[in-house]
């Protein structure tokens, strides 16, 4: 979509997206009817290889979708996989408006914003309204109830209930719905992460080409420390979807949890330049900043973040931090203290950050019980934890630290991906 309208000749957005082949169309719509245009280019060569016009109305928008896919496979001599044929001519959502609410709430959900969320849940809804019982737009439920609890807007608990109850709908008309398992590994990945990389892996024997769940192994692998099983997770994104900010952005957060601030600071930069309003982006970014040591930019991106959302746990974290990095004890406290969903945060990168928060205004007792809380939730980067991270270098030295970091090291050391 970043392309649309575009001036740039094929073979330019071709090299833009590392393909070969472009698919270049236009769709009118006059009420119901639809008038589609459909011409398939060789970027390298500059040559149309097929082309074809199509028309119908909106109900038949899917078939015309599997005949436009169908053509392509032809023209280009492609013999597909078994279950790339099935895949080709599934439709989870059997009706093209209930889809399109669906992608509506996808978009929605990666806002990052509690209105965005309420927005979300509204087209689901009305999905559901249209085609009834569907497990795709029930795992999207799901989806939206997950990052409820992420933003921490909500009730962490209450969010996991509904969460739950949504998944357990889509497994009951779907058992092997891959967003319904997406969802799952998501709400595991960060309290269980064993248990949730298994869910998001199902996803990817399914499909290897699911963007999200690649992105999420990968965001939950960077954490645990596993270069060498993000990086190809990583390539993987970018190829599929090279102008998807999310592509790059783990690019950015995973090299935070490999102790490359500066690399992690510039990439970052770049990607909250373009799109400012990503929450996630612009909170990263803050703390890649605050591990350089350029405390006051960081905290002038802190205090962006608390304006934007001032109720989520990414406000709360980066206030507090912001005040610690400056020796303003009390308000870095207070802004831990004051946020009581955030101290029963389940997800191990939080109970990370707190540890942070804790440990540099000198609460050394607090900061290893919330280290340990960390460790028993899932967080094994043993380099991090033992070497990278500048704000727990005044912990070291406490004989509970080493002892955490001597079960750390050997779970990090026997870790499988």
């Amino acid at each position: 979509m970043l392309l649309k309208g575009s001036k740039k000749d094929v073979p330019t957005i071709a090299r833009e997206l590392n393909v070969r082949y472009v698919l270049e169309g236009s769709v009118r719509r006059a009420g119901n009817s639809l008038r589609i245009t459909a011409q398939l280019i060789d970027a390298a060569e500059d040559a149309h290889l097929w082309a074809e016009k199509y028309a119908g109305t909106l109900d038949d928008v899917f078939a015309i979708q599997e005949k436009v896919s169908g053509s392509i496979v032809t023209a280009l001599k492609l013999q597909l996989t078994p279950e790339e044929a099935v895949r080709l001519a599934t439709h989870p959502i059997p009706d093209a408006l209930a889809y399109e609410f669906y992608l509506k709430a996808k978009q929605e959900i990666l806002k990052w914003t509690e209105a965005g969320l309420e927005t979300a849940l509204r087209h689901l809804k009305s999905g559901l309204e249209i085609v009834g019982p569907n497990a795709v737009l029930y795992a999207g439920m799901a989806y939206v109830h997950c990052q409820y609890s992420n933003l921490g807007v909500r009730n962490e608990e209450d969010c996991r209930k509904e969460a739950e109850g949504c998944l357990n709908r889509a497994f009951e008309l779907d058992p092997e719905s891959s967003q319904g398992h997406l969802v799952q590994g998501l709400l595991l990945a960060f309290e269980n992460p064993r248990e949730g990389i298994k869910d998001l892996q199902r996803v990817l024997e399914k499909d290897p080409n699911d963007f999200d769940a690649l992105y999420f192994l990968s965001c939950a692998l960077g954490t645990l420390g596993q270069r060498n099983a993000v990086i190809p997770l990583e390539e993987r994104t970018a190829r599929i979807d090279p102008l998807n900010p999310a592509a790059h952005f783990h690019s950015g957060f995973n090299r935070i949890w490999e102790g490359q601030f500066f690399l992690a600071r510039d990439i970052l930069r770049r990607l909250n330049q373009s799109f400012p309003q990503d929450l996630a982006t612009k909170f990263n970014y803050g703390l890649s900043l605050a591990y350089t040591d350029e405390r006051e930019h960081a905290g002038l991106i802190f205090d962006e973040v608390a304006r934007e959302q001032p109720a989520s746990h990414f406000a709360a974290l980066g206030l507090s931090l912001k005040y610690a990095l400056e020796g303003n004890r009390s308000e870095a406290l207070r802004c831990l203290d004051s946020s009581p969903r955030l101290q029963k945060t389940r997800d191990f990168q939080y109970a990370c950050w707190i540890t942070e928060c804790y440990a540099l205004v000198g609460e050394t007792e607090k900061a290893l019980d919330w280290l340990e809380r960390d460790v028993n939730l899932g967080m094994i980067n043993y380099p991090f934890l033992s070497e990278y991270d500048p704000f727990l270098r005044q912990l070291r030295g406490e004989p509970r630290f080493q002892q955490l970091m001597a079960r750390v090291k050997i779970e990090w050391e026997h870790f499988e991906v």
